[in-house]
């Protein structure tokens, strides 16, 4: 069976940012992850893994995440207004201020591939940290999922 170290992300492959880095600072250090691939299409990381000052794991933005955040209070429904919940809005909000906790979702090492799907569903999320003995170690991403399911079946 194929492992989760298989097929993760390494956490020296993958783009991090610290919490209070401006998100304006964090789409500059996510567009650094895009290239073109053989054909053309634009490849690269949808999130970014979020350290605090002593540089454990926090939380992960998604593209969907800052886009939110680049829009201002006042372009946003009511129901985005916990967003600003923040002094700064939009791209000069700490990027702490739209991250997700990454205690909403994770993944051990050690997990099986069932757990690792059931999470990307039950917490409809495309990308989860993978930990190891409570150390970061990678990214692991539906994407990856999808590549070996065929594996799986």
């Amino acid at each position: 069976m194929i492992s989760i170290r298989e097929v993760m992300v390494p956490i020296a492959e993958y783009s991090v940012v610290m919490e209070h880095m401006p998100v304006k600072k964090a789409i500059e250090v996510l567009k650094k992850s895009f290239h073109r691939d053989e054909n053309g299409g634009i490849v690269g990381h949808r999130s970014l893994l979020v350290t605090n000052k002593k540089g454990e794991l926090v939380g992960i933005v998604t593209l969907r995440n800052i886009l939110k955040a680049v829009l201002t209070k006042y372009d946003l429904p009511d129901n985005y207004l916990w967003i600003y919940s923040v002094k700064d809005s939009g791209p000069n909000m700490p990027v702490k201020g739209v991250m997700r906790s990454t205690k909403i979702a994770f993944v051990d090492i050690e997990d099986d591939w069932y757990r690792v799907i059931d999470i990307f569903l039950t917490k409809k999320v495309n990308s989860l940290p993978v930990v190891e003995k409570g150390k970061l170690v990678g990214v692991i991403r539906t994407i990856d999922v999808f590549g070996i399911l065929g594996i799986l079946l």
